[in-house]
């Protein structure tokens, strides 16, 4: 009969093929459950040969993933510029610092706890160096060992305590002159923060520059291949 085609004339028509093709693809796309039940399909970068379509898609998904680690790191960079930039941070700071100080001062003060440390540590070799020299209980010699060693031990901590107050009588005027300069230790911490921020700013802006990069690459593909 006329306009019918052979099995062979079918296979022979590109024309014919392409559209059979075609015609399978969609009833596959409108018959999901019938190609799962013709068993698991393959990885994506098994199946996925690399097509125009393909390429296209996966530098979209590349895009994707940048803008959203770009946009994650504004807001945490946003962040941190407004912690660092609050106009009461490094004055904060400052009188967290001078409460400490003051709490340091009451320990190393003239009849402070290191003024009673040193004293109870001296009083006890003092009183155990006097009780030696009285006591019976021992023969001469042991006495007179162990008086030695308390001697000794006197004489060293009378040393000790002696160092201890003048390191604490310098350390009492350092911390004096750092309460002092609370103002401008405030400045120089608002500094420091600046400094931050611009270390923060650059990092972001490097990070902008290399999402811009990718931007371009996609905008490449977008862009008509000249004729």
């Amino acid at each position: 009969m006329t306009g019918l085609l052979t099995p062979r004339q079918w296979t022979l028509s590109p024309g014919r093929a392409i559209c059979a093709a075609f015609l399978c693809a969609a009833m596959a796309a409108t018959n999901p459950g019938r190609a799962a039940e013709n068993g698991p399909s393959a990885p994506a970068s098994a199946t996925a040969p690399s097509t125009p379509l393909n390429d296209f898609r996966s530098q979209l998904g590349d895009v994707r993933k940048s803008l959203e680690g770009v946009n994650a790191r504004i807001e945490e960079k946003t962040k941190t510029i407004e912690t660092l930039s609050k106009p009461d941070a490094a004055k904060q700071q400052v009188e967290e610092l001078q409460a400490l100080i003051s709490q340091t001062l009451g320990l190393v003060a003239d009849n402070g706890e290191i003024a009673k440390l040193g004293a109870l540590a001296l009083g006890y070799a003092r009183s155990k160096q006097e009780q030696m020299r009285n006591d019976t209980k021992f023969t001469p010699s042991e006495r007179q060992a162990l008086q030695k060693r308390w001697d000794q031990n006197v004489a060293e901590m009378v040393k000790a305590t002696d160092e201890l107050a003048k390191a604490g009588n310098e350390f009492t005027q350092l911390l004096k002159t750092v309460q002092t300069r609370g103002d401008y230790a405030a400045e120089v911490l608002e500094v420091e923060n600046a400094d931050e921020m611009v270390r923060v700013v650059r990092n972001l802006a490097g990070d902008v520059r290399g999402a811009s990069e990718g931007l371009k690459l996609f905008i490449r593909s977008l862009t008509p291949p000249e004729s």
